[in-house]
């Protein structure tokens, strides 16, 4: 690693992109540190509650991808609403699914797939499908948060009036006075509907974490081992600061800046997106320019040929020709290239809009024939990492596709749920009747750290970062936490008393800035040992994606022996698809590789279980 002197200094030039100019109100509270709110004890009744377990749904595609798996059962466990005050509210479920190690068990170990609100009750067994030896080393649990997947669902309730009123903009890029008008008549939207019951309110990390630490004792493990990955690893350091004596071996991947706000983290992403679109993809869409027909040569021209589609997308919304919008365009891009073989479908996705522009539907929507000519202009050896279903399924001209792969492919977004609850605001009987807006994750965001309540400032932000940031500047507009009423049940992270803990974060990942992490293992350097990865943007590694040897082997060390390197590392990585060799790029890590010796196995199958949950996460990541 680089002296401290040289990574302090690397860190305050590249924060200094993306991090705020202005003194807010959140800063202020921020400058002044949370406290941490008290551990609750836990009531005997909920420890003792009777469990009711079941073979879990998803068990028998986990014996098929591996069938020496043991039996994974699932059910459901009350805990309380509000932890601090059990009595106070009605009970909500969590759901769980479990497992027995087949060997002899080295404690109990769970994880989290990010988000906020990323379902992961499957998650760990499809962890051991890549890595058996957690299968025999470990008792296995998996969970979905609350308010999210088969756990008690949050609920965001609007009256069908209040949906239909919302204003429309033609494209949030395009910063204008309806613009703004849009993003705070927004975010009071779903301030409102998210806050609408009770449960609202706690639905956070800290109830989270009080959860997690329910079921470790519901479990009687004395520790908690757990594999957290994106926002997993914001909900896993807030574990080990709030029950340090019980953190085993955590695995932090793709790290959030833990130790700082939400507001700094979400400010990150226009940053670190168009980082890993401009140095990453589009070079790599050039590269390949004899296997992808018409996007360029150069990473010049592509740049010019996404913003001409763009352009010609958002002047036929104006024209009232298209539903079809530009920046709808740009969140697909976005989450796509969060994993390295999404490139391929990152691509299509242009092509399937160039496809559109050239020939305008009467139907004002992407249909069947742009989607197959979009295919047809991606060569063979590229088409094998992804499948024309699955791309016929992303832009719904699929005949009643399943909602699995639906919620794997289809990127959900705030804008999107706005559309959709105007469609079910219009079948409404009458004006006063409630619509469920679905579980919006923003709202755990609301609940972790202050932010500002001065709207003004978030526009005047958006107005600047659309303008240093091309491709997906605009992204945070005013968040609907401005509007927020709870206060916040924050915490001021140091993980005093945690044992040593593993932080893995890839140089270019999109999602999870390559400078916050590292301001946070910096934060925390007396607990935390930093793992980075030269040349990679991937947005999650150990185990999910196995793009480094290096850092895989380090990660596995960990977790089956509790060996960590005696100083921080840098790892090298694999190449893109399609690709060679590993191309060089310029970034925080600057080459400053140290390899591992190589495995001796050439890396386990890609493991469809696990593709599809980080899919599903991704693709849910801008609601």
């Amino acid at each position: 690693m680089p002296s401290p002197r040289k990574l302090a200094a690397a860190v305050a030039v590249a924060l200094l992109a993306p991090l705020l100019t202005a003194t807010t109100a959140a800063t202020a509270t921020a400058a002044s540190g949370p406290k941490d709110p008290a551990v609750p004890a836990i009531p005997q009744r909920y420890l003792d509650q009777p469990i009711n377990w079941s073979v879990c749904a998803f068990d028998a595609t986990i014996k098929r991808n591996y069938p020496q798996a043991p039996t994974t059962n699932c059910a459901k466990v009350n805990v309380p609403m509000d932890w601090a005050h059990p009595d106070a509210h009605p009970d909500i479920q969590v759901a769980i699914s479990y497992s027995k190690a087949t060997g002899t068990s080295k404690g109990l170990l769970t994880s989290n797939p990010g988000g906020p609100g990323g379902a992961g009750l499957n998650l760990t067994a499809s962890l051991g499908v890549s890595k058996p030896q957690l299968f025999s080393d470990f008792d296995l649990f998996g969970f979905d948060p609350r308010g999210f997947g088969t756990s008690t669902p949050l609920r965001c309730l609007a009256s069908a009036e209040d949906i239909a009123a919302l204003p429309v903009t033609p494209d949030y890029k395009e910063r204008t006075k309806l613009t703004h008008q849009v993003e705070v008549a927004e975010a009071k939207f779903y301030a409102d509907a998210c806050s609408a019951t009770e449960f609202g309110q706690f639905v956070s990390s800290q109830q989270t974490v009080y959860d997690m630490d329910f079921l470790r004792a519901l479990f009687k493990a004395r520790q908690l081992n757990f594999i957290g990955y994106s926002y997993g690893t914001w909900l896993g350091g807030w574990y080990a600061d709030t029950y340090p004596s019980k953190v085993g071996r955590f695995v932090l991947d793709s790290n959030m800046d833990w130790t700082h706000t939400q507001w700094d983290n979400v400010n990150f992403d226009p940053f670190s997106g168009q980082r890993r679109r401009d140095t990453q993809f589009f070079p790599w869409i050039a590269r390949h320019a004899d296997q992808i027909s018409g996007l360029g040569s150069t990473p010049a021209q592509v740049t010019a040929k996404y913003n001409g589609i763009r352009a010609s997308l958002t002047t036929l919304v104006k024209a009232g020709e298209s539903s079809v919008r530009g920046d709808n365009l740009d969140g697909l891009i976005y989450s796509a290239i969060y994993n390295n073989t999404r490139f391929i479908r990152a691509t299509l996705d242009v092509l399937v809009h160039d496809e559109f522009t050239k020939a305008p539907t009467a139907s004002g929507k992407i249909e069947l024939a742009q989607v197959d000519a979009a295919w047809a202009r991606l060569s063979p050896e590229l088409q094998k990492f992804d499948t024309l279903a699955a791309l016929r399924t992303r832009y719904g001209v699929t005949p009643a596709p399943t909602a699995s792969a639906v919620a794997a492919t289809q990127v959900d977004t705030l804008r999107s749920i706005i559309a959709d609850a105007k469609v079910s605001a219009a079948r409404a009987k009458s004006g006063d009747e409630l619509v469920n807006v679905g579980a919006i994750s923003t709202t755990v965001r609301c609940n972790d750290t202050a932010w500002s309540k001065d709207t003004s400032f978030y526009l005047k932000e958006a107005d600047r970062m659309a303008k240093k940031y091309d491709f997906f500047g605009y992204l945070n507009g005013v968040p609907m936490c401005a509007f927020w009423k709870y206060a916040p049940q924050d915490r001021k992270l140091d993980l005093t008393g945690s044992p040593r803990i593993l932080i893995v974060q890839s140089e270019m990942d999109p999602a999870t800035a390559y400078e916050g992490s590292l301001r946070t293992h910096n934060d925390t350097k007396n607990a935390t040992r930093f793992v980075a990865i030269d040349d990679e943007g991937q947005h999650g590694q150990y185990i999910l994606g196995n793009r480094s040897s290096c850092a895989e082997q380090i990660g596995d060390r960990y977790i089956f022996t509790g060996e960590l390197p005696a100083k921080d590392q840098f790892c090298g990585t694999t190449p893109l698809p399609g690709d060679l060799s590993v191309y060089p790029v310029k970034g925080p890590v600057d080459g400053k590789s140290v390899h591992l010796p190589k495995s001796k196995t050439t890396g386990p199958k890609a493991n469809p279980l696990l593709q599809q949950v980080m899919d599903t996460v991704a693709a849910s990541t801008l609601r």
